[in-house]
């Protein structure tokens, strides 16, 4: 069921007819992956993109002239691998790597700089993963995950130490703390509002001019949904949350698939 927030809506009562929004401009979807297409799950390989829900997206990218963006902390080979890049604009590691259906690749030049450095971590998580094998590690190749899920509370403050003498070693990273996992990125002034802005620029596009649509379900995605509050769409975070910049709000990845599939039998 949609839950539209009426105190954090600035469409208010526009948003009763979305027809009529639909009407007034061309939808553009820009939607996160993990727990927002696809239920979170303790092992981030076992979440794994339904059949039915590729289906939906691509029926809607054909309807939308390809204007559908997934953007995830996933690497974009990842993203390729389960959605043709032919029929979609996928931006990888928040957006530092990006192609376009055109076969247009972007990959953000300060990335290139801490290759080499990331490389070099990646060999001590692995080492960490081998020594403790509740420990898994996720390559994205322009960042990494360390998963520690599986580990005690009690236990947790090694790994946290672990990372904090990892974090003093390699000072042109950043070691981003969440709460069963640890983020390994370059320390670049980026966020999924960038990612969006790149891409309306590298398309030569007015956000102003689509009804911009942003679905995510974490802190990483609220900088996606202030950008397309300020450009007058719409913004849908998905589960339970204390506060969010989000007009909108959707139970489950389940309601998103629902919406979606609604979009289908509107005129587009």
């Amino acid at each position: 069921m949609i839950n539209y927030k009426v105190q954090n809506h600035s469409l208010s009562g526009a948003v009763k007819d979305f027809g009529q929004l639909l009407a007034e401009r061309p939808p553009f979807l820009f939607l996160d992956r993990d727990g927002t297409l696809v239920p979170i799950a303790d092992n981030p390989k076992e979440a794994i993109l339904s059949s039915s829900t590729s289906n939906v997206l691509r029926q809607l990218s054909s309807r939308l002239s390809k204007r559908i963006a997934i953007v995830s902390a996933r690497s974009l080979n990842m993203l390729a691998a389960e959605c043709d890049p032919r029929e979609f604009i996928l931006a990888g590691n928040y957006g530092l790597e990006m192609s376009f259906p055109s076969g247009q690749v972007c990959i953000h030049p300060e990335v290139q700089k801490v290759h080499s450095l990331l490389s070099e971590v990646r060999v001590e998580l692995a080492q960490l993963a081998d020594y403790d094998t509740r420990l898994f590690v996720d390559d994205h190749q322009y960042s990494l995950c360390l998963h520690f899920h599986k580990v005690s509370t009690a236990e947790r403050h090694i790994i946290h130490g672990q990372m904090h003498e990892l974090e003093q070693k390699y000072p042109s990273l950043v070691f981003r703390a969440l709460p069963t996992s640890y983020e390994i990125v370059p320390s670049i002034k980026w966020n999924k509002a960038s990612a969006l802005q790149a891409i309306v620029g590298k398309l030569s596009l007015s956000a102003d001019d689509f009804l911009c649509m942003a679905f995510g379900d974490s802190l990483a995605d609220e900088p996606m949904f202030q950008w397309v509050n300020r450009h007058h769409g719409l913004s849908f975070r998905v589960g339970e949350c204390e506060s969010t910049e989000a007009n909108s709000l959707l139970n489950a990845p389940s309601d998103v698939i629902d919406f979606l599939e609604s979009l289908l039998l509107l005129p587009l």
